[in-house]
């Protein structure tokens, strides 16, 4: 009985970034984002921009949740790391992109994209690194 009372203390003192299955992380991002004149080519403008994400992986249904978006998306869980590939229209706006998020030992941060309406196309390429965090500073973080 002693050994139930010692497991039960073990599996409630586990990480505070792994609970229920859902692993949260705290990334700091460096982006370059690149807009684009799809017609002729031509930079309508280049900027490097840094932020701080918010994820929350879900390693059981093998899908994530970020502070840009309250909806889960599919992600291919393995070897401690999550990637997405996705493919979306909405509004006219089409988004095509990958990422990857080392989890497992938490790392590596690396997603890219393109959005195209009519004859703009907008170029992103993310790059970073990301630590544990706790449940709360993760769903306080995904709100702002």
């Amino acid at each position: 009985m002693k050994y139930h009372a010692l497991f039960g203390v073990l599996l409630l003192s586990a990480s505070p970034a792994i609970a229920e299955d859902l692993i949260y992380l705290e990334c700091d991002v460096k982006a370059t984002e690149t807009t684009i004149q799809s017609s002729t080519n031509e930079i309508l403008e280049k900027r490097d921009l840094a932020t701080v994400g918010f994820y929350k992986i879900d390693t059981i249904n093998s899908r994530l949740t970020s502070d840009n978006s309250g909806d889960w998306e599919d992600a291919t869980i393995a070897n401690g790391i999550a990637t997405g590939q996705f493919n979306e229209v909405e509004n006219g706006v089409t988004v095509v992109g990958k990422a990857l998020i080392e989890f497992s030992p938490p790392g590596v941060f690396n997603m890219q994209y393109t959005a195209s309406q009519d004859d703009i196309l907008l170029k992103m390429v993310m790059t970073g690194t990301c630590q544990d965090t706790d449940r709360e500073t993760a769903e306080k973080g995904m709100n702002q």
